[in-house]
């Protein structure tokens, strides 16, 4: 008993010993070797529908996710200016690069987005006149010009490099006399 006691007692005392002496030290790794989990792709997205007040066109931004879900949010043609523009905090455009410069854009190429689909800017009473072929939708033949650019039906949404490529081509003389042409 008295052996069985002393076991005990030696156990209880040598158990703190032992438990500290067991320890894993696990060195600190650096963050940048910790791998990350997928994030969601961010990019600028431009929608040839109208808003609901009263816009010619729907700018925002497009989120798919690693699992291939698609969200899209969207906001004022002004705020989207600032964030393409690096100007506004975006999730586009983390690094606040101004796309305007980088691509040589215009700002009124993106505001004119809407002549690729109406003949008459839709709203008020205003003469400017676009490139769409029929009433309201471009023709058959502009849809299969725009469908290079992701443009399967007239409420996708133009994003990422397909976005900054139709941008481009909109300022090319040449590029709009071939849509316009197209308008039958």
């Amino acid at each position: 008993m008295k052996k069985v006691v002393f076991q005990i007692f030696a156990l209880v005392i040598l158990m703190p010993v032992f438990s500290a002496s067991g320890q894993i030290i696990v060195p600190k790794r650096d963050k940048a070797s910790i791998p990350q989990a997928p994030q969601p792709e961010y990019s600028f997205c431009i929608s040839l529908l109208p808003t609901a007040n009263g816009g010619a066109a729907t700018y925002g931004i497009h989120m798919l996710t690693v699992d291939k879900t698609v969200k899209t949010t969207f906001f004022t043609f002004d705020s989207f200016i600032r964030q393409f523009s690096g100007n506004e905090a975006s999730r586009a455009n983390p690094d606040r690069i101004d796309n305007l410069k980088k691509h040589e854009l215009n700002v009124q190429t993106i505001k004119e987005i809407w002549k690729l689909r109406y003949a008459q800017y839709p709203f008020g009473k205003s003469p400017e006149k676009g490139w769409g072929g029929q009433t309201g939708m471009p023709s058959e033949a502009q849809m299969q010009i725009l469908a290079k650019y992701g443009v399967e039906r007239i409420g996708d949404v133009i994003y990422g490099e397909n976005l900054i490529r139709l941008l481009t081509d909109m300022e090319d003389p040449t590029w709009v006399q071939i849509y316009k042409n197209a308008q039958k």
